[in-house]
């Protein structure tokens, strides 16, 4: 055999072992890979109860916002034990979705296909998005909206509106989170851009580093599906509306306000959901909503867990209507 064909040989063989490796690669750590990149858990092979089982564990490892903790790492070696002889992906939901919790709070929780509901981020709204206005003061009802939802005409909705109180003379206004369950922050930051200066609204903080929500005239990004809309800014005295049903986005958008200078919140104190989840779809219809950063606002507090106080608190959400209303007089002689 001459000394080319035992080069090609060779290099063959090279390429074989490297294709082998990839593939081997790719069925072990491909799931993980996938969600962390497009959102989905994306399969080589079959997806057996075990390989389910490693995927939402590593996800929850890798990017929970607990997932270094040692509770984390007692629910893992509890799951991985459990799923040694599972038949069925069934049998392991209860333990890891305790593994899950463990991993991202009490904002996280593995969700079943069959089991799949509207939950309170995909919930359909009580309140019809949109704005009103009394008097000289523009009100914003900004309830919360999911992911498959419309949420370019979400945004478009309140950004017309406020623009349109703006240029009808109206001199203060009051964004109502009352109700606001959570779901895509993008649309609401967007909508409500013409408040909100440009710059850094608020932050995620991660365990490894802190990212930004951004706005940029009219579009935001960092928070939420990036979006845009249209019509300029607003600078105008903003009261914002929360009670103990505002939660997760509606949380981080109450959040976008704070520290303002022409801001103030009013309420009573929030459901305790202010951070920032990841939702990570799997082929059997399956989703792990994972909680992967605390919510920070420009105030420098980090929020995840606990409630959050608003700036003036009243005795029930209802009264923070006229509590409002008083302060944009008082303040800055605006009737509603």
């Amino acid at each position: 055999m001459s000394t080319a064909k035992k080069i090609l040989l060779v290099l063959g063989g090279v390429v074989v072992a490297i294709g082998l490796a990839l593939a081997a690669a790719c069925y072990a750590w491909g799931p993980t890979l996938s969600a962390q990149m497009t959102g989905q858990a994306r399969f080589l092979g079959k997806d057996s109860p075990q390989r389910y089982a490693r995927t939402v564990l590593d996800l929850s490892e890798s990017m929970g916002v607990y997932g270094d903790s040692e509770e984390f790492a007692a629910a893992r070696a509890k799951a991985e034990e459990a799923a040694k002889g599972a038949e069925h992906q069934a049998e392991l939901l209860d333990v890891l979705d305790q593994a899950v919790h463990a991993a991202g709070g009490k904002h996280s929780r593995l969700i079943p296909a069959e089991t799949q509901q509207p939950d309170a981020e995909e919930s359909t709204p009580t309140t019809q998005v949109g704005v009103t206005t009394v008097g000289n003061v523009a009100v914003a009802a900004v309830p919360g909206i999911g992911r498959h939802d419309d949420i370019q005409q979400y945004a478009d909705t309140l950004t017309s509106g406020l623009l349109e109180a703006r240029d009808g003379g109206a001199c203060g206004a009051i964004v109502d989170l009352r109700g606001n369950d959570g779901g895509d922050m993008g649309p609401m930051i967007a909508g409500l851009s013409p408040l909100l200066p440009d710059g850094t609204a608020l932050e995620f903080v991660n365990r490894v580093n802190t990212s930004q929500v951004t706005i940029d005239g009219n579009a935001v990004s960092g928070g939420g599906t990036p979006l845009e809309t249209a019509g300029g800014k607003w600078e105008a005295p903003t009261a914002v509306l929360v009670d103990a049903t505002t939660a997760s986005s509606g949380e981080a958008t109450m959040l976008a306000f704070r520290g303002l200078d022409d801001s103030r919140s009013f309420g009573t104190p929030t459901a305790g959901y202010a951070s920032a989840n990841m939702v990570y779809d799997f082929p059997d219809g399956s989703e792990l909503m994972l909680t992967v950063a605390k919510d920070k606002a420009r105030t420098g507090e980090e929020f995840a867990e606990d409630p959050v106080a608003p700036d003036s608190p009243t005795a029930t959400g209802d009264e923070a209507l006229d509590e409002a209303k008083t302060w944009l007089r008082e303040q800055h002689g605006c009737g509603a």
